[in-house]
């Protein structure tokens, strides 16, 4: 499909995945995912290399065995052989990409930003700047904290997020912060550029991740 995002999918797969587990069995994964994370490897990779060991951990659970028996090693050091015998890697790569979903997630959230406050004060013809300033932050929190996207386990994160997104929603209604500070013209432009520039990233967004999940068989 066009519009289908294989990053959300393949996390979304390991969050259901996840919820099924029992907690003894995720005690022992749950400092491998972090471990994981800490390397600066493809998100779309660290995803796939996610999959794999919940569905060794789950295998595991199956057996009766711990999570280390099944990888015949300790997860940490699984994780380091599969690491080092992958293709040469630096942070860049990831670090591009985060910034690509930051783009993306801070035009979807200025549109919605911008179309709550246009339907409360029906001014749709101005885009202001503190919209702007906390559309960037609910986007930020999506991309550099980790929550339901990337570690769904971690509920205390997730809602952290989740406040961050919602308070930057009641700034953006109840301040006037910035007020002064506004991008003016038609609304109906206003919001036909906006539309555009989020189905643009959205289209940009999907396709990048439909040509990383084409480098691995994860289905």
């Amino acid at each position: 499909m066009l519009w289908k995002n294989e990053l959300t999918e393949i996390r979304n797969e390991n969050a259901e995945q996840i919820s099924g587990m029992n907690g003894a069995m995720w005690d022992q994964l749950s400092p491998t995912v972090e471990y994981l994370s800490s390397f600066s490897i493809p998100m779309f990779e660290e995803e796939v290399i996610k999959k794999d060991l919940i569905g060794m951990a789950k295998e595991a659970e199956i057996e009766q065995i711990s999570l280390e028996e099944k990888l015949g090693m300790p997860p940490k050091e699984f994780c380091d052989n599969l690491i080092e015998n992958g293709e040469e890697r630096t942070g860049k790569r990831k670090v591009e990409e985060q910034i690509l979903e930051l783009a993306v997630n801070f035009v979807l959230y200025l549109l919605a930003f911008w179309f709550i406050e246009a339907l409360l004060d029906a001014e749709p013809g101005k885009l202001y700047a503190s919209d702007m300033l906390f559309a960037f932050f609910a986007a930020l929190s999506d991309v550099w904290l980790p929550g339901k996207r990337i570690m769904a386990w971690d509920k205390r994160k997730e809602y952290l997020r989740h406040l961050i997104k919602i308070g930057s929603l009641v700034l953006v209604v109840f301040t006037d912060v910035w007020t002064d500070l506004a991008i003016t013209g038609n609304g109906f432009v206003i919001g036909g550029c906006l539309i555009l520039l989020s189905v643009l990233a959205a289209f940009i967004s999907a396709n990048y991740w439909k040509k990383q999940s084409q480098q691995y068989n994860w289905k």
